[in-house]
């Protein structure tokens, strides 16, 4: 849900005729599917379902947990249609001139990799599936391509060296943590349960989970000494009462909304 931020910023950005400044588009969990909407031309709509009461309490269910569900069901809302969200924007990504590249990991080499040429809507949703598919709490690893997959968030959060390895000359990287605000682990049961799944799969993953918050916090930095000057980095103002990944109340998640859009203007301003 962290992911509004980012949204938001893509909305921000779009708003300003600016999407076809972009000439790929590479995106891990959330940001990859912030990025398919940004491409489809939907980003407002796509961060206006962040907040909307009715599709949170669908998306995120803990409940479902005790029968043997995903808690978090992003198939539900890649289903989704409403009036910021029409059954055709699968299709304009999919076939979108700059492309949308997603990070995901490969359960059995234990390592990310990024999922290209989805050009078809059925590629485009089950790489979105893949690349945020959420150890535990989304269910099991998705298949696709003869392989399985998890959310690629685990190795790799901000994938700025994949857009660069693409062939990215520069890079704006939309950030949803405040400055000064690290990753986190979500707590001593759930990180538990999560590794016991993960060691399930393949032992190697174990280690990805332990290391993700290192791992996000030095490419955070390499983002902001990015000394050849083709990295930007934009991420909320120090003092902003960051997101919850499973944040489910309305008005924080359209309260983040709001700084991500109006850090996008003061960047735009500058």
């Amino acid at each position: 849900m962290r992911g509004v931020v980012s949204s938001a910023m893509a909305d921000a950005l779009q708003a300003r005729g600016l999407t076809d400044a972009f000439d790929l588009v590479v995106g891990t969990s959330a940001g990859a599917l912030n990025g398919a909407a940004f491409l489809a031309g939907v980003a407002r709509g796509c961060t206006d379902n962040y907040y909307d009461a009715d599709l949170i309490r669908r998306y995120i269910a803990p409940r479902r947990l005790l029968i043997g569900r995903a808690a978090v069901d992003v198939a539900f809302t890649l289903d989704r249609e409403n009036e910021g969200l029409d059954g055709d924007r699968h299709r304009r990504t999919a076939e979108s001139a700059a492309p949308l590249h997603v990070v995901a990991i490969d359960v059995e080499t234990a390592q990310p990799e990024v999922l290209s040429d989805l050009t078809t809507v059925e590629d485009l949703k089950n790489g979105l599936l893949a690349t945020s598919r959420l150890p535990w709490l989304g269910g099991p690893p998705v298949d696709f391509r003869g392989r399985r997959w998890l959310d690629g968030g685990l190795a790799d959060p901000i994938p700025v060296a994949a857009a660069f390895a693409l062939g990215a000359t520069h890079a704006l990287v939309l950030m949803t943590r405040p400055e000064g605000v690290p990753r986190t682990p979500a707590g001593g049961l759930i990180e538990r349960i999560i590794e016991r799944r993960l060691r399930a799969l393949n032992p190697d993953l174990v280690p990805l989970a332990r290391d993700r918050f290192a791992v996000y916090e030095q490419v955070v930095d390499r983002i902001a000494t990015d000394r050849d000057n083709n990295t930007l980095g934009v991420r909320l103002p120090a003092g902003i009462e960051p997101v919850s990944q499973l944040e489910k109340n309305p008005a924080t998640l359209r309260a983040a909304a709001e700084a991500g859009r109006a850090r996008i203007a003061e960047l735009l301003e500058d």
